[in-house]
């Protein structure tokens, strides 16, 4: 069954989790903010800020659980992680109290960081023994972006019917029917490097912030998200707000989804090939480059046809930059340090998608209120445009960087 799918089988089983696990995390997220006000009552200050705390949480728990969750075996921590995050999410349901709820809430965030962060470790080390990184992260990405869709579809159908009362409990049922599923379909080898010695915390980090090569791609990833959360923050609302066709919009989020599922594995065998060796630094290069094409249709458009355009364009840049990133940390990782790597790549996606919303949502204020809508679209193309620059400038046309003799692709 391996051969037939074209990836070993701890890939599979990783895969397999990661499809069932975030079914249960979209469901989740899509209808938290209603299960809590309509179901459990709560006044909206309250799910506000219940809601603030959980996002926080599963954000900021990869700082805590980095390098500790380095000196033990990934997947363990992947089967701790869910049975972890699915017994408290299936205990908000028991609680009425929103302190309790908030405490289940924190809890579910640290198992989902542990389990996230674990199979991230698990994809590179196997990434590492035969080169195909990049690939296997394509596949997670596709799965992950499967679930995207379903998932919503499935809390809607939860919070609807007459066991409503029983959503997070179902919704819980997902992790631990991840953790029996890595009980049935196990990776059939270690993925702890056995010849890896102890970290400490601080330690981790200070190896981990003194390369140099990780740094810049810090950045980059930081603002390559920045620009990713436009689709999910700042597009919505433009269009929900200034477009005559808001009814559109799950349409245009949706083909978001399926253009992933459908393309994100040609698109990763492309990158494969056309895009290996000397020409790896061309990856994110395209990946700006599309976005700033996306955001000027958008800018000279303003019809339907131009959003699902601007969508599609945005999504082939989507589905060029998050693999080339998460492959670039699995090179650059060192064996013992792997998930404390992704645990700091984690948070400069968060900072990214951080700036990005609350940036995004004060230039559609500022440009509306000239009537220039435009020119936020315009904004954001010039910001890809300097980026690509900056990389360029960076790079020194160079697709390859060598740091103490060691080659680092990105």
């Amino acid at each position: 069954m391996f051969r037939k799918l074209k990836v070993p089988r701890p890939v599979f089983a990783i895969c397999l989790n990661t499809l069932v696990t975030h079914l249960g995390f979209y469901a989740m997220t899509a209808v938290l903010t209603i299960y809590l006000s309509q179901v459990k009552g709560l006044p909206l200050s309250v799910t506000a800020v219940v809601t603030m705390i959980f996002t926080v949480s599963y954000r900021s728990a990869r700082f805590l659980t980095g390098p500790l969750l380095d000196n033990l075996d990934p997947f363990k921590c992947m089967v701790f992680g869910c049975y972890l995050t699915g017994a408290s999410i299936a205990m908000v349901d028991v609680w009425e109290s929103p302190v309790w709820i908030t405490i289940q809430l924190m809890i579910a965030g640290i198992g989902y960081s542990v389990r996230g962060l674990s199979s991230k470790a698990s994809l590179s080390f196997v990434g590492s023994k035969d080169g195909n990184s990049l690939f296997y992260f394509a596949n997670s990405n596709m799965y992950t972006n499967g679930a995207a869709i379903a998932g919503p579809l499935i809390g809607s159908f939860l919070l609807a019917g007459s066991l409503k009362s029983y959503t997070m409990s179902f919704v819980g049922g997902f992790y631990i029917l991840g953790a029996i599923l890595l009980s049935i379909f196990p990776p059939g080898c270690s993925l702890l490097d056995q010849d890896r010695s102890p970290v400490s915390f601080w330690r981790g980090y200070q190896t981990v912030l003194q390369d140099r090569s990780f740094r810049k791609m810090l950045l980059f990833n930081t603002i390559g998200c920045f620009f990713f959360t436009q689709l999910f923050n700042s597009f919505p609302y433009v269009i929900g707000t200034y477009s005559n066709a808001p009814e559109k919009l799950g349409s245009l989020l949706m083909l978001n989804g399926i253009l992933v599922v459908l393309f994100q594995i040609p698109v990763g065998r492309w990158m494969n090939t056309a895009l290996s060796g000397e020409r790896e630094g061309y990856r994110l290069m395209l990946a700006f480059l599309l976005f700033g094409v996306s955001f000027l249709i958008n800018a000279f458009s303003g019809s339907i046809a131009g959003y699902y355009t601007f969508v599609a364009l945005f999504t082939l840049a989507e589905m060029l930059f998050i693999p080339t990133i998460d492959a670039f940390v699995s090179t650059a990782a060192h064996p013992e340090l792997r998930i404390t790597y992704f645990s700091v790549i984690g948070l400069s996606t968060a900072l990214g998608e951080g700036i990005g919303v609350y940036t995004g949502l004060q230039f559609i204020h500022m440009w509306s209120s000239y009537g220039q809508l435009s020119y936020f679209w315009l904004s954001l193309a010039c910001l890809a445009g300097l980026s690509l620059l900056f990389y360029l400038m960076l790079t020194r046309s160079s697709v390859h960087h060598k740091e103490e003799g060691k080659v680092w692709r990105y």
